[in-house]
Order: C-alpha cells, then sequence, then structure tokens
C-alpha cells in the first residue's frame, strides 16, 4: 500500500533539523539561476534566514510571504537594511517593520525569476512534501494569478538529498525544479506547470483570510 502525506510528513518530521543551513545558502549563491535573478521570493522558514540576508547582500529584490498569507506579500530592497538588522529583518517579526507590504496592484509588476522554499522530502520527479499547511502551493498559485511568476521562473527547495521512492502530490501541489543541500544541488529534468487557484477546494472563509486571495476572487466574481 502506498504510504499517505500524513504518514510520509510523519516519517520527516521525526528527523533532525536541515543541517548546514549556512552550507546551503553558499550552494544557491553558486547557481546560475540565483546569480541571474533580480527578485527573489524566499519562504520565511527560519533554515533559509541565511538565504534571505544574503540576497539583499548580493542586490536582489527580496520578497517575502507574510505570516498565513493573511496580509499578502512583502517587498525587502537591497541595500536598504543596516546589516546587523538584517537578520532580524527577515524574520517573520521583522518584515512588517523593515518590509514593505506590496498592495494588490503591485503585485502584477513583479517578475520574480527564482523561488526557494522549504521540504520535509523531495523525489526524483520534483515532487514536494510539505508541512501540510498549503501556504507555499498557495502563494505560488496567487503570484502566478496575479502575472509575478512566468513558465520561465525556477522553484527550488532545500533538503539533502531527494527521496527514492516517489511521494504522494495532489493536483494543487507544486512541482520543483531543484533540491539544494549542503553537497550541492539535484536538478531535476523539468518542473510542472504551475497550478492555478483551485477555487472549488478553498473555503469562502480561508479566501476572506488572504487578502490577495480575497482580492483576486472579488475581481473574477467582479466580471
Amino acid at each position: 500500500m502506498t504510504a499517505t502525506k500524513e504518514e510520509w510528513r510523519q516519517k520527516y518530521q521525526e528527523m533532525p533539523p536541515l543541517a548546514n543551513p549556512g552550507k546551503i545558502a553558499e550552494a544557491v549563491r553558486r547557481l546560475d539561476a540565483y546569480r541571474q535573478c533580480r527578485q527573489i521570493f524566499v519562504s520565511p522558514a527560519a533554515d533559509l534566514a541565511q538565504i534571505r540576508i544574503n540576497a539583499l547582500l548580493d542586490g536582489k529584490e527580496l520578497i517575502m510571504p507574510g505570516p498565513g498569507l493573511k496580509e499578502g506579500f512583502y517587498l525587502f530592497h537591497p541595500y536598504v537594511i543596516p546589516f546587523a538588522k538584517l537578520a532580524f529583518a527577515v524574520s517573520l517579526k521583522g518584515l512588517p517593520i523593515h518590509g514593505t507590504l506590496l498592495r494588490h496592484p503591485e503585485l502584477s509588476k513583479l517578475s520574480i525569476s527564482l523561488l526557494i522554499t522549504e521540504a520535509l522530502a523531495v523525489d526524483r520527479s520534483g515532487h514536494r512534501l510539505g508541512d501540510g499547511s498549503g501556504f507555499f502551493d498557495l502563494a505560488c498559485a496567487i503570484l502566478k494569478q496575479c502575472g509575478a511568476l512566468t513558465k520561465a521562473t525556477t522553484i527550488l527547495a532545500v533538503g539533502t538529498t531527494p527521496e527514492t521512492a516517489e511521494l504522494p502530490i495532489d493536483p494543487w501541489d507544486v512541482t520543483v525544479h531543484g533540491l539544494i543541500g549542503a553537497q550541492g544541488e539535484f536538478l531535476f529534468s523539468s518542473g510542472g506547470d504551475l497550478p492555478k487557484i483551485d477555487w472549488q477546494q478553498l473555503p469562502k472563509q480561508r479566501i476572506k483570510k488572504v487578502t490577495p486571495l480575497w482580492k483576486e476572487w472579488e475581481k473574477i466574481n467582479r466580471n
């Protein structure tokens, strides 16, 4: 019998935290997709803090989602925040203070060419197992709906080595293009097309709690 997502999560959540996040951040810095990007989205996970700090030090515009995506997305400009405050600034507590909350119309003006997120596991087809909240998948769907992502956008997860067994997926799951670890990268043949917002799977109560999602819902139902 094929293991369910929850059974996979139980297996990986009992494992120790990600080792060498600093080395992983340096591995990211060596990637062509990172060196060439102007705007980068990085999830707010603590293990990815150094990647977020490096992005600003390397002259990139950083986009982060707010807690639970409730207010939407925040933008950080490089070379603005004092070095001593960077670690706090790119944390969940610091982003409302040091980041700029993007108004909904501004999302369409973004051009994010690289997204980096955490993962409990990733298989060799690029299927990603997250923590079950679905916030990264939803963030990608919203950004795609708003025109902030393109088919050329690269999506990477951080971790160790790819899972040899195939992970279970849902239609709204985002497929990643590669897995980045302290030992280097594992790049897959291609990521899948970004899923669209699955309105049928989203209760209206949840839609109302996520500002950019609500704005898109209003736009669709107004036309």
